[in-house]
Formats: structure tokens, sequence, C-alpha cells
């Protein structure tokens, strides 16, 4: 049976960051491995619906390591290994086959699963999710052969691909449940903006509708929607959500609440056992609130903290969540969690690509969206949400300059 001192269960963001911190935190050759059930090294994901996607980014500019950083520290990357179970007692993971591999310490960073749709039509070539390099990939080849792009979803996901779609010169359709895009985190008057921007680049808009069916012959040349309406496909791209990926540890002892659950200091319920990344549940201690997060900068901060926490430095993990996102010629950012805000105020104009969203929750900033605008917002839209400032909405929204208020 194979040993190590320290494992890294996943090969995703989390992974790669967690292995460069454990090696500048003085781990030895031999001391540690990644698991993963991926085909490659652990690479970041972002630029698979933006730059990578568009034939911009280079494949060798997404891995977080060089194949060198691993052989160099003496990390054994073990790629195409499922873990399928552990035994926590024993300090054991069983992978598929039947091989047993033990640690002393084990960081779980297993990520998220894609949902998938169950309808008729899932299996004729076409459809494509998107998760890995490979699918990123062959979505990209799809935009060369096609001329008509669905996305389905009104999410980050669907709004970049189909941006891209567009700026590959195909017809595209957004398709989505909601009665607006992105509308669990836009105002309506932002929600307005981006489907006014996205028209005027030929995509077209289809909300309050769901897949009923793909249809084709030999590939999907048509997605059936609910109420009967057809759209015409070369090239259907699938984001409809994720799921923490807690499939090996759901008959373990370890505790589960819609993904890992964490405490303060990303410690499971299991002794030497930590996670970090979308896998996580974790105690926002900056909201008071439990939360899971599936985004590229949570995950790197949490494999960075985890690590501290494992070599010996124990603080709580304190986090300001954060989101940033590009369409088109567009580049935006979110921080904090707008969910308890009972004021909106808006500076420069929404209906223009250069304004920025406050939510306030009794004069207190809870969350501040920024595009386009002067550097000193996305500061202190950071600065304010962490120090929870209050703010007279009137005044924020008149201030030439936040350094006034």
């Amino acid at each position: 049976m194979k040993s190590y001192k320290y494992i890294i269960a996943g090969g995703g963001v989390a992974a790669g960051i967690a292995a460069q911190k454990f090696i500048e935190l003085g781990v030895g050759k031999g001391e540690l491995a990644i698991i993963s059930d991926d085909n490659t090294e652990p690479y970041h994901r972002p630029p698979l619906s933006k730059g990578f996607l568009a034939g911009n980014e280079e494949k060798e500019n997404l891995y977080i390591n060089k194949s060198s950083f691993y052989e160099e520290n003496g990390i054994d990357v073990l790629l195409n290994t499922l873990i399928t179970g552990a035994d926590f007692a024993q300090k054991i993971l069983s992978t598929e086959g039947g091989k047993e591999i033990k640690y002393e310490k084990l960081l779980i960073a297993t990520g998220s699963r894609l949902r998938k749709f169950d309808v008729p039509g899932i299996d004729l070539p076409g459809l494509h999710y998107l998760r890995t390099m490979n699918d990123s990939r062959d979505i990209r080849s799809s935009m060369k052969k096609g001329k008509k792009a669905v996305t389905i979803g009104g999410s980050y996901i669907s709004m970049e691909t189909a941006a891209v779609c567009a700026q590959n010169g195909m017809e595209v359709t957004m398709v989505f449940p909601e009665r607006r895009v992105m509308e669990k985190f836009f105002t309506p008057e932002m929600s307005q903006f981006f489907e006014k921007y996205f028209k005027e680049r030929g995509v077209s808009m289809m909300p309050n509708e769901s897949v009923a069916s793909f249809s084709g012959i030999r590939k999907v040349t048509l997605v059936v929607l609910q109420s009967g309406r057809q759209v015409g496909a070369n090239l259907v791209i699938a984001g409809i959500g994720v799921d923490p990926a807690i499939e090996p540890f759901r008959h373990t002892l370890i505790k589960i609440n819609k993904g890992i659950v964490v405490n303060e200091y990303l410690e499971t319920n299991q002794p030497d056992v930590y996670a970090a990344g979308d896998i996580t549940r974790y105690k926002d201690l900056l909201f008071n609130t439990d939360r899971r997060l599936d985004h590229w900068d949570n995950a790197k901060s949490q494999a960075i903290h985890a690590v501290n926490v494992i070599m010996g430095k124990r603080e709580p993990y304190n986090y300001l969540p954060y989101y940033f996102s590009e369409v088109f010629d567009l580049s935006f950012e979110y921080w904090g969690d707008e969910e308890e805000a009972d004021e909106i105020v808006y500076r420069g104009d929404v209906e223009s690509n250069s304004f920025s969203t406050w939510w306030l929750s009794n004069g207190r900033l809870m969350a501040a969206f920024v595009m386009g605008r002067p550097e000193e917002e996305r500061e202190k839209a950071q600065e304010w949400i962490k120090e929870k400032k209050m703010l007279n909405g009137e005044e924020l929204e008149a201030a030439e300059s936040l350094s006034d208020l």
C-alpha cells in the first residue's frame, strides 16, 4: 500500500495552488501526492469559457504549475485515478480498481460536477457541457463547423460562451428558465443593460423557457422547448449548474450538507481531514452564514489557507466573496452578498458600459458590482464591505469621488 504524509484529493485549481503552498512551506520529496480523476495536471478553468475557447490563449498557459514542478519537488501526481471511498479512522483512501492509499493528513479538493440534462436526445453529438480543457477544445472545433449556436442557462458560463460564439460569427440564442438574464444576481436594470448589449451583437434571448428535448438524426439540429417552440442549432452548450463532488465520501462519517462541511479553519469533522474549494460548505465570518462558492478565487484562497492550517498556522478563514467575468469587450467584478439588501444605488450610467451597483442593508454596504469605473470604486468596494461601512444611499450616488464619503 502506498503511503504519503500529505494527500490532495482532487485535480483542479485548489489542488494545483495547494501543491505550490505545500512546497513553499517545506514539504519534502515523496511526502505529497495529488490524486485526480482528470487526465492532465491541474489547470486554471476560467479561460475555458473565455480566452482559451476563443483561441486566444495557449494550452500551456493554463497549467498552474509546469510538469517539471511536480517532478523536481518529488510530488506524485496520480492522474486518471478515481477515489471511490475513504476510511477516515484508518486514514485510507480507496480508488477504482481496488487500490488503497494511506495518508497522514488529507486535503479534499474534489471540486464540483456538472449537472446534465435528463431529456430525450441527450446522447446526440453536438450537445456540449463545459468543464474541462477537452470540453472547451471540442466546443471551439464545433464553432468552426456550424453557423447556429444555442446556449442553455442564464448564468456566467452561458453568457461567456454565447459571447465567444457570437464573436466567431455564429448566430446565437440564449435559452434560460428565468425571466431575465442573471436574475438571481443582477438587478432588473442590470439585466436590461446586458440583454440589450448582447442583442446588439447578434445574440437572441429566450427567457422563461426550459428544454423538453434535443432532436436530430446524426447530431443535434433542434432544441425543443417546453413551450413547444423550437430553435435550430449546430452547436448546443449547456450551462445549467454544478453540484459538489461528494460521491466518494457520501457513505462515510464526514459531515455533508450540500458540500463537505468545514469549520472556520477549513477543518472537517474527521481528524486530519481538511477541505478547500468548490466542495466546501464553509463558515462565512463576514456575513455570519454558511456558504458554498463555485469560483476560482475562493478555490485559490481556500487552498492556500488550508495548507497554512495543515502546516501549523491555525487561523480562521475570513474571505470576501468575489466573482469576475468577461463578455465581449466588457469586464466586470462583484464582491459581497446582496441577499439581505434593502436599498440599491447606482453610480455612473446603468444604460452604458460604465456603472457600478451598490447594495445596502439598513445603511451597511453588503455588496458591489463594478464595471468600467474609476479604480477607487474597485478599491473602496472591497474595503468598505470588509469594514461593514455605513453609507447614505443618496450621498453615495451623488458623490463625485468616494474619497469624499
